[in-house]
Parts: structure tokens; C-alpha cells; sequence
């Protein structure tokens, strides 16, 4: 049982699995009728969905996974959109930054970090655009990759509107929690500021506490986190004794954020994905061992499983 459970950490993929953080400096059709059932008994309630015969439901065909980026970030956007109506304050937006069938890591950091700009800007300016979002504010990691995200605004999207800012100065002390000479976030956020984009806040542990001090200044202004890697802290990637600043945010902060967008793959024999898309079920994909191309839906469920749940009954 425990090499079984090993090897579920495994197949997980990418740094929620419990690979170490890539270096700063490295800083897309067959039908399928599928049903989707009850695979496992987790610890949250599951509601099955059947299918009829010949008419698969849209919500659970293969069809509901982006086979591009364009998809993707259009799929991202609406999802974002829909839990912004209802209110939601905390949101997650995640998928692999480098090719939509591999895991976040696969890459070099550096390589990420840049992909992981595009699509930031990509999904601020449809936001902008097409959900009239006024006064966006979309928070970088560091200073220097705010500039860079300026640089190609102007490139690509002149005529968007919105703020930036950074999150954190670069500290030796970053990855422990630790920052002596950071400024209050405070400083990077203006009053009239209606929703807040971090993104990838996943390279330093400061990032994402900046995220929730953010949230605990502005409470009342949703905050949508885009690649942040939450699945480290749901996981309990970061030991309690040396983090503790992390493992109070694990614990009391984390768990607030509602999945709107979520792709995630699951490598090995059995490759597949964990998906959802706001409000839609979380929904579990088999994976092509060959091809890595979506077969079928193979279960769904209205409560977020973990990553070992569905790595152990599905995917080892």
C-alpha cells in the first residue's frame, strides 16, 4: 500500500507532487459515450451523472477539455466571469503554462515564468474587454517581471486598461516565509482597485502570503490567483516546522479559493486529468498512454477531490 501511494505522489506531476521548485535563473477527434460514475468514496459527498445513450452530456464529453490555449484562456475567462457574479472572492485559475497535456515543472522555470506571462495578459485583457472590468490590477511576482509584462502590453495590447504592480523584492530569506525588508502590499494597491489578478505567485512561499495580506487589507475585493500552484499548500509540500507562516496559510487561507478554471494531469501507465470549469463538476479524464490525447470522462463529482484521491483510484 504505502509503494502504491508513493507511486500515486508520483503520477500526480509537477511541483504539487513533491519536486522541487525549478531555479529562478532557469527562471488540441472521436466521440465518446463514456458514462461518468462513482469511481471512489471520498471524503466529500459525490453526485453521479448519467448519461443517456447516443447523446452524451455536454458537461461530461471530451469536448468540455481545451485543445489549445486560445480555448483554454477563453474557457478560463468565462469561468472567472461566472464566479465573479456569484460573488466568489477567492479565486483559482491553474493549467500547465507549456502544453496543455503535460504538468507544471516539465519546463524550465525561466521558460514557465515568460509562458505564464502571455497568458496573463491574454486573460487581463479579455477581462477588460469583454467582461468590462474596471479597475484591474494585476500583481506580478517581482518588480522586474512587472516591467516585462508592461513592455508586452504595450506590444500586443496598447489600448487595455489596467494597473500592475509586484508582490515582493527578492530575498534570501524567501523561501522560509521570511522577508525583513518587505514593503506593506498596501503600497502597490490603489483605492479604487475592483479585483486583483496575482500571477504565478508560485516561485517564492512570499508571494503567495503577500496574497493573503493582500486579502486580509482588502477583503471585500476579489482576488484571482492564476498558476499560483495552490496544490503545494493543500498537499503539505512544505514541512510545518520550518514554514509556519506557510502552514497557517495552508490551513486558514487556502481553502477559501473556489476552483473556477482547473487542469491538471496525472502522468505514468495511466495518464489522465483532473478538470473543471466553474460552475461545472470537477471531472476526471482518461488520458491516451500512447498519444496523451482525452479518450473519456470517467467519473465526476461536485466536491474537489485531492490529487492523491484520484491519483490512487484512477491513474496507479
Amino acid at each position: 500500500m504505502a509503494k502504491a501511494m508513493a507511486k500515486a505522489e508520483a503520477m500526480a506531476g509537477g511541483r504539487a507532487g513533491g519536486t522541487s521548485h525549478a531555479s529562478h535563473e532557469s527562471r488540441g477527434d472521436h466521440s465518446s459515450r463514456a458514462s461518468c460514475s462513482r469511481g471512489f468514496t471520498p471524503r466529500h459527498r459525490v453526485v453521479v451523472r448519467k448519461r443517456g445513450r447516443g447523446r452524451p452530456s455536454t458537461s461530461t464529453s471530451r469536448r468540455s477539455l481545451p485543445r489549445t490555449y486560445e480555448q483554454a484562456l477563453a474557457q478560463a475567462h468565462g469561468a472567472v466571469r461566472d464566479a465573479l457574479k456569484d460573488g466568489e472572492k477567492l479565486i483559482e485559475v491553474e493549467f500547465p503554462p507549456l502544453s496543455l497535456g503535460a504538468v507544471c515543472g516539465d519546463g524550465e522555470g525561466s521558460v514557465e515564468m515568460d509562458a505564464n506571462l502571455g497568458h496573463v495578459l491574454e486573460l487581463s485583457a479579455m477581462l477588460v474587454k469583454e467582461s468590462k472590468q474596471k479597475n484591474l490590477k494585476v500583481l506580478l511576482p517581482e518588480e522586474k517581471e512587472e516591467e516585462e509584462l508592461l513592455s508586452l502590453k504595450e506590444a500586443q495590447y496598447p489600448n487595455a486598461s489596467f494597473g500592475t504592480g509586484f508582490l515582493t523584492n527578492p530575498s534570501l530569506l524567501g523561501d522560509v516565509g521570511l522577508d525583513l525588508f518587505q514593503k506593506p502590499i498596501t503600497e502597490c494597491i490603489d483605492p479604487e482597485d475592483s479585483l486583483f489578478l496575482a500571477a504565478y505567485p508560485s516561485f517564492s512561499v512570499n508571494e503567495m502570503l503577500a496574497v493573503e495580506e493582500l486579502h486580509v487589507e482588502e477583503p471585500g475585493t476579489p482576488i484571482v490567483v492564476v498558476n499560483g500552484e495552490l496544490d503545494r499548500f493543500r498537499s503539505g509540500y512544505y514541512p510545518k516546522l520550518f514554514y509556519k507562516k506557510v502552514a497557517a496559510m495552508s490551513s486558514s487561507f487556502i481553502p477559501g479559493f473556489v476552483g473556477a478554471f482547473y487542469l491538471h494531469n496525472f502522468k505514468g501507465r495511466k495518464p489522465g486529468s483532473l478538470f473543471r470549469r466553474y460552475p461545472g463538476p470537477w471531472q476526471v479524464f482518461r488520458r491516451d498512454a500512447d498519444t496523451t490525447e482525452v479518450r473519456e470522462c470517467i467519473h465526476e463529482q461536485d466536491e474537489r477531490p485531492t490529487l492523491r484521491e484520484i491519483a490512487l483510484e484512477y491513474f496507479v
